[in-house]
This record gives C-alpha cells, sequence and structure tokens, in this order.
C-alpha cells in the first residue's frame, strides 16, 4: 500500500514572504531530493498558497480558519518502507539534515505533519490534461467532534467522494483525491519528537485544468451550496482550511517501474 505524508506548513514569522517560498522551493527542495535514496522517498511535491478572492470564497461560506503558507506531500512504497528507511543511520542522518533546515524557515510548533493513504474519488485529467495553468484546491480537515475518525473517514469517502463526483463537470473538477490520516501511533510519535501540532485527519485536494473555464452562475453556486452542506455532515468547519495552491513537483521516482526514469 503506497503511503503519503503530508506536511501542512507555517511559516516562521520572522521570515519574509517571499524569502519562505523561495527558500522552500529552490534550497529545501533541492535538499530534499538530494536525500531520497536514503529516504526511499519515491515523490515530492510542494503545493504553494495562491493569493487569489478564491480562497475567500471557498473559507467564508464554510466559516473556516484563513489559509496557511502550502503543504508538502512525499510518497512512500509502503508504510514499512517508510519506517526502514528512518531505522537506518543513512536515513537517520539524512532526516536529521531535513529537520534542522526546516526550523531555519518553517514554523514547526504551528505545523502539522501526518501519514495518509489516498483514495482517488475521480481523474479525469485523460479529457481536461493538467499543464501550467492548473491549479489545486487544497482542503485541510478535521473531523466533528462527535464522530469517530473512522466514521468520519466513511461518510467522507463513500458518501461524499460520489456526492462531489456528481458535479465534476458543472465545477470544473479534473480530478478528486482524499488522503485519509493513518497510522496515529506513529503520526503521535512524530509529534512527540518533532512538538508538531496535533495531526489532522485527512486532506482533500481538487484539481481545475483550466481555470480560465470555470464558470460563475446560478448552476455552479447551487453546486458549491450543496457540496458545502454535505460537508457538515463529518466535517468541523471552524478547525478545518480551503485553499488555492500551485504544485512544484521536486522529484517523482514513480516512474521507474515504466522504465522511465531511475533513483
Amino acid at each position: 500500500m503506497t503511503i503519503k505524508l503530508v506536511y501542512v506548513i507555517d511559516r516562521r514569522p520572522d521570515v519574509p514572504e517571499a524569502a519562505f517560498y523561495d527558500y522552500w522551493l529552490n534550497q529545501h527542495g533541492p535538499l530534499v531530493r538530494s536525500h531520497a535514496k536514503a529516504l526511499r522517498a519515491k515523490k515530492y511535491v510542494q503545493s504553494h498558497l495562491i493569493d487569489t478572492p478564491a480562497n475567500e470564497a471557498l473559507r467564508s461560506p464554510r466559516g473556516m480558519l484563513p489559509p496557511l503558507v502550502g503543504i508538502t506531500e512525499v510518497w512512500w512504497d509502503s508504510l514499512d518502507d517508510f519506517q526502514a528507511a528512518y531505522a537506518t543511520p543513512e536515513g537517520q542522518a539524512a532526516g536529521a539534515v531535513l529537520s534542522a533546515d526546516e526550523e531555519t524557515f518553517i514554523n514547526i510548533k504551528t505545523s502539522q505533519v501526518f501519514l495518509t493513504q489516498e483514495h482517488v474519488i475521480f481523474d479525469y485529467t485523460d479529457k481536461k490534461p493538467l499543464g501550467d495553468q492548473s491549479i489545486k484546491c487544497t482542503y485541510l480537515l478535521t473531523k466533528r467532534d462527535d464522530l469517530t475518525q473512522e466514521a468520519c473517514h466513511e461518510t467522507w469517502l463513500k458518501d461524499h467522494g460520489p456526492f462531489v463526483r456528481g458535479f465534476a463537470d458543472v465545477s470544473n473538477m479534473a480530478k478528486y483525491v482524499q488522503s485519509h490520516t493513518i497510522a496515529p501511533e506513529i503520526n503521535a510519535g512524530i509529534v512527540a519528537t518533532r512538538g508538531f501540532s496535533a495531526p489532522l485527519d485527512g486532506i482533500t485536494e481538487v484539481w481545475v485544468a483550466n481555470p480560465a473555464a470555470s464558470q460563475d452562475n446560478d448552476e455552479v453556486r447551487k453546486a458549491a451550496g450543496a457540496m458545502v452542506e454535505d460537508e457538515r455532515r463529518f466535517v468541523e468547519m471552524g478547525n478545518s482550511r480551503c485553499f488555492m495552491t500551485k504544485e512544484h513537483v521536486i522529484f517523482d521516482f514513480t516512474e521507474v517501474k515504466q522504465g522511465k526514469g531511475q533513483l
């Protein structure tokens, strides 16, 4: 089972915004890539916050928290592979180097790290290919207090996912992926070791291939309202966030199996 580590990032207040994004992308990203083999990491993507009025349009009707600067995602072939990598001297050394570098620009105490399993609800990118103009809606999800995480995940996956699929065309969605939080004991260990905030219950990501083609009409607004109301069944809106991001793929070695790359 492929697993994905999600790193919800908050910027250190003493690091200017422009300098933060430049360092994250052009210094920290290549540093992670240089240690990919030791960590057995297969793919690494940064999603940077986009400054757009759409963020407030997403936040306001849901009563959500404001956006953060973005997220990092790192994939491994399995949970065993993830644990095995960090059990080796090489993996531990690589982890120490990256942790020290993160401290220079990330506010660790207000950031969150947790392991997830992806569920692809739909993928229409064969008809709506993603390109340089593509953007991604990133939804950081906290479950309702009266639900167990298992109940939240079940409603989210089995009910809400198919419900959203019905609005894919009208809402100009090309791809929709849910990432459900897993491995609570490992996540708790990461929090205890580094001092992160408590993990979320997962994230949703929705890709828009061509934002210019998005429309604002009664049908679109009706669809948006219906999705928001359905989210209230399992999401604690006041402790969740939703904002637009731009993806930066730092490395992707998942194509090795197709003979297209080499780690």
